[in-house]
């Protein structure tokens, strides 16, 4: 064995190595993840990257940010980086999975019935230190951020609706100043519009009375010639 040694690897470690794999222990080992790999099904193509960082990169293409579901986290493992067509294997899982969601049954449904339900501990397409409790708290946040995000929405909502009520009154304010202005000037041509100004002005800030306090929309007759204004043509 020691004549395949690779030329990079110094004989007196390749002597060490060949050692180790002949003891009992790891040949025990080796065998025991040999007949893991044959069972194993569906092999995922994402080589060293952490499911976590594909589930990541999934939820972002997403308009609402949510979670992809567990099915979707099995296509894009299961596709390889240069989204090449996937084996048969997992074409025909797939195929099932479209089938069993046609029947009526829920993607979970469908989910579980292909691969089984989750045992103890991690959740499947995860990532590592993912438990059924992480998930849980995860959905309690992600609900009390939705019904925040919900309730910031309303109130900017009734802001708006303020906002524009404010502007129709205050359209409206200006529009009666304006009618009260053109009123003014034909019952007295001569007078000079800031006189009109300052005269509008004294009659928004005096005092309001009972007429007014009953709603009254009256404009009283103001009798243009015995006010200040009539010497000053």
């Amino acid at each position: 064995m020691v004549k395949n040694r690779p030329t990079q690897v110094p004989e007196s470690q390749f002597i060490k190595l060949i050692y180790y794999w002949s003891h009992p222990t790891i040949q025990s080992i080796s065998e025991k993840k040999k007949k893991h790999q044959e069972q194993q099904k569906f092999s995922h193509r994402m080589g060293p990257i952490n499911f976590g960082r594909v589930r990541v990169a999934l939820r972002t293409t997403k308009e609402t940010n949510e979670e992809p579901k567990r099915f979707e986290m099995f296509l894009a493992t299961r596709t390889s980086r240069k989204r090449k067509e996937v084996d048969q294997e997992t074409q025909d899982a797939i195929d099932e999975f479209q089938n069993r969601q046609a029947a009526g049954e829920t993607d979970e449904e469908a989910f579980e019935s292909l691969f089984g339900k989750e045992q103890p501990g991690r959740v499947r397409y995860y990532g590592r230190s993912i438990t059924r409790r992480n998930l849980k708290k995860h959905a309690e946040i992600s609900k009390l951020k939705q019904q925040h995000q919900e309730e910031v929405t309303s109130l900017k909502a009734e802001l708006g609706d303020m906002k524009a009520k404010q502007q129709h009154q205050e359209a409206d304010l200006h529009g009666l100043r304006n009618m009260i202005k053109l009123l003014v000037q034909r019952s007295k041509p001569g007078m000079r519009p800031e006189e009109i100004e300052a005269l509008l002005q004294d009659a928004q800030h005096s005092p309001i009375d009972a007429n007014s306090a009953h709603g009254s929309t009256h404009i009283p007759n103001i009798n243009m010639d015995n006010s200040e204004y009539a010497n000053e043509d």
